[in-house]
């Protein structure tokens, strides 16, 4: 036997003594597995539970009932003829497919209203992110009361672009037209800064309510706002609107200004 055989065979024992304490523990743990209790008739009734007085609809998630009320814009506005309260809400409810909308916007002025209205909308998902609406449109000022009937188009649009595109048909033939787009540029987390702008458009004069055909105002807005909580965002802005053609000549009558740039302060908020 040579010299590294000898010596190999001086390791053997120690080695093998060595894999055995450590191994037979293990090997005594497995063998010694515990005892499983066997399944009762309580175990069989929590696991299948009796569903015969359930309405699985309501368990459903897929097409849940859902809801939604914002102020996207309650705010003052320091107007150069004074200050001026101005809201715009928005409110939804119903399922994926179908919701009813609702819609208003306005401002008071001086504790006169000097323009309000109100829409109530069906909405029905023709794609992702995007609707097709359909309803009544109720303008309250200025001038007497007006009701239209209102359709059109709302989603968000690529690079995540909210719009709105609505058709007016009114009264005695009045038409009108209204588009709107915004835009939230995440600044942080919590500070975000919305622009937006909005055009509206009458297919003739009325003179009665101050308004000229073809392209009748523009709305362009900058506002800053804060997320406290996503609920709740106060925010600071500013807005410029400006009349164009026989609307601005209506304002000018009336010594108004038909390019009107403001100072604004407002929350946002939605429950």
């Amino acid at each position: 036997m040579s010299a590294n055989t000898q010596g190999l065979s001086r390791w053997v024992g120690p080695v093998a003594a060595a894999v055995l304490v450590f191994v037979s523990p293990a090997v005594r743990a497995q063998s010694a597995s515990p005892d499983i209790p066997s399944v009762t008739e309580a175990d069989r009734e929590a696991a299948f539970p009796d569903l015969s007085d359930m309405n699985m609809r309501d368990m459903m998630l897929e097409n849940p009932f859902t809801r939604l009320a914002l102020f996207d814009q309650l705010e003052t506005q320091d107007a150069d003829d004074g200050e001026i309260l101005s809201w715009d809400f928005r409110a939804w409810a119903g399922r994926n497919l179908d919701r009813l909308w609702v819609r208003s916007e306005g401002e008071k002025q001086s504790g006169t209203t000097d323009h309000a209205e109100l829409q109530l909308l069906w909405g029905h998902t023709i794609a992702p992110w995007w609707d097709v609406v359909a309803g009544v449109r109720q303008d309250f000022r200025p001038g007497p009361s007006q009701r239209w009937g209102a359709f059109g188009i709302q989603g968000l649009a690529p690079y995540r672009f909210e719009l709105e595109a609505t058709a007016f048909v009114g009264e005695s033939g009045q038409t009108a037209a209204r588009l709107e787009a915004e835009y939230e540029l995440l600044i942080t987390n919590r500070l975000i800064l919305q622009p937006l702008i909005e055009l509206n458009w009458f297919g003739r004069g009325d003179e009665l309510r101050g308004i000229g055909s073809g392209l009748s105002s523009a709305e362009a807005g900058l506002r800053l706002r804060y997320e406290f909580r996503r609920e709740i965002a106060p925010y600071i802005g500013l807005l410029r609107e400006k009349k164009f053609g026989g609307t601005a000549d209506l304002v000018r009558a009336a010594a108004g200004d038909a390019d009107d740039t403001r100072l604004v302060a407002g929350i946002r908020l939605w429950f």
